[in-house]
This record gives structure tokens, sequence and C-alpha cells, in this order.
């Protein structure tokens, strides 16, 4: 899909699944490098920003959450930024382009114009982050109601989540700086430019401080989810005991009683049956109550 649109003093070209046609045009319209148009035909390896004589080259990877998944996986949107015209090419649709197509209608350089469009994902980034805050939430809510494997699994889904959310946005600090230093010497324009980097790069801070805001929350809640299955476990390993404590001695004189042996005593007496019956229910009767009296069940 081809859209083409003049902001002002600026052309906004902005590709979506890029056809040959389209980047050979492009490629004599704008001179681009060779190199270039190829890296333009699909997603790149890395994210980086590169001054190719008239023009900037930037690849921008920013999360998206895929909700079969249940995980955020990486997009891509690339950049070819000059004087007076910035080409956006991506593989997909994305929603925060359609919002800055809707809402600005001139920009006073191509600069500020990437700004805008990065600053959008920036937003729709953060916005994001409202399902990982949900599942954070929906963790900490399940706690000390005796479900801890439940819990165990929603912990496990969230922290990748949070990783792969993690490790793309960190990536992101690096290329606004380079953008930032790039980008002064690209313009020339050195006051009027760099405020609008400084601000991408402190809603990227801001981003970057609420992952790790909840990937501390995650942790926090995940050792108390293991302690309380470690006391699960612990206080059965105890009931276990106990009863294999209360049992034995019983078990011992039933098999002691039952020995077909010369001259056991114990089966000739009349009624042993029912004495060892007795004296059975009476003894663990006696012990199941002292272990209550002390707590121990």
């Amino acid at each position: 899909m081809y859209m083409e649109r003049t902001f002002g003093n600026v052309t906004w070209v902005d590709l979506v699944r890029p056809t040959d046609k389209n980047l050979d045009d492009l490629r004599r319209r704008f001179k681009l490098h060779e190199i270039i148009t190829k890296e333009l035909k699909g997603p790149s390896a890395r994210s980086r920003v590169e001054r190719y004589g008239d023009y900037l080259y930037l690849i921008y990877y920013f999360p998206i959450y895929d909700s079969k998944e249940q995980a955020s996986r990486r997009s891509e949107i690339d950049f070819v930024i000059t004087k007076d015209a910035v080409i956006t090419v991506h593989y997909e649709d994305i929603e925060p382009i359609k919002e800055v197509k809707e809402k600005f209608l001139e920009f006073e350089s191509s600069f500020e114009l990437t700004y805008r469009i990065i600053a959008a994902l920036l937003n729709y980034q953060e916005r994001q982050l409202r399902h990982i805050q949900e599942k954070v939430e929906s963790v900490g809510s399940m706690l000390f109601k005796n479900k801890e494997r439940q819990v165990l699994k929603m912990v496990s889904r969230v922290k990748r989540d949070v990783s792969e959310y993690r490790i793309i946005s960190r990536h992101q600090g690096p290329i606004l700086a380079s953008l930032l230093a790039e980008g002064l010497r690209f313009f020339g324009e050195k006051d009027a430019n760099k405020p609008y980097i400084d601000s991408l790069i402190g809603d990227h801070m801001k981003i970057l401080n609420q992952i790790e805001d909840y990937r501390d929350a995650v942790a926090d809640y995940e050792d108390t989810n293991n302690q309380l299955m470690n006391l699960r476990i612990n206080e059965a390993m105890k009931t276990f005991t106990i009863l294999s404590f209360m049992t034995f001695p019983f078990v011992l004189l039933v098999t002691v009683i039952d020995m077909n042996v010369a001259g056991n005593p114990l089966k000739s007496i009349h009624g042993i049956f029912w004495i060892v019956v007795v004296t059975v229910i009476v003894g663990m009767v006696s012990l199941y109550t002292y272990f209550k009296n002390k707590n121990w069940l």
C-alpha cells in the first residue's frame, strides 16, 4: 500500500509491504543507495541509524502485543529522512501511523515529522503496557487463595511477556541517542531539533522505568508464591510423617500378633482380635488428640 501526502513543506511517503516497483520508484526519485533499497524489501536484522549522503536511514523496532502468543513481539518501521521528505516503510499495519496521518496537517521540517511518528510509537508502546499491568495485578490478586499452581503458570507467562517487551524496548535508547547525534549533524539546527529527541529519550526512559517496576513486582510475587508452595509442601510432609509415626507401632503390634511361629503366646489369648482392634483405635485417637493439642496437625 502506497501513501504520499504533503504537510506544509514536508512530503511524507508511507509504504506498507512495499513491492519491487514501489522501491524502484523510490530509488530513482530520492537517489537511494542500492543497499538501502534491498534492505527495505523486508525486515532487517538489527536497528541502526546511518547517514548516506543527502539522507538518514533509520531502522526502528518497537513492541506489539500478540494476543495469540500472549507475549510482545518485535515490529519494525524503517525511515529514510531527507531535508524535505520522510519515507516510512513497514511490513504490517501500524495503528500509530494512522493516528499521525489523521491528527497533523502541517510540519515545519522532516525532522519534526520523524519526531511525531516516533513519539506516536512510544505513546502507543506505553499504552500497550496496560496488558502487562493487568496481568501483574491479576497475579497479585491470586496470592493467598490456595492457587499456587495456577499462579505459577500466570507468573511464567507474565515473565515471558515482560522479558520480550523489555528486550525490544531497551534497544531503543541507543538508537534514539544515535538519531540525536546524526540528526543534529545532518540538519545543522542544534537548538531547534535537540528538544525533540530529548523528549523522545525522556518518554523512552519512562517506559523502561515502568517495565522495570512490573518486572520487580512479578519477581516479588513469584518469591511469595514459591514460599507459599514450600510451606504447603512442608505441611504435607509433616502430616505424612506424623501419620507414619501414628500407624507404625500399631502395624508392628498387629504383625507381631499375626506371626505364625511356634510359641507365640499372643495368638492363644481369648478375644485377641477385639483386644487389638480396641487398642489400635484408642491408641490412634490418643496420638491424634496429642498432636492436635500441640498444633502439629
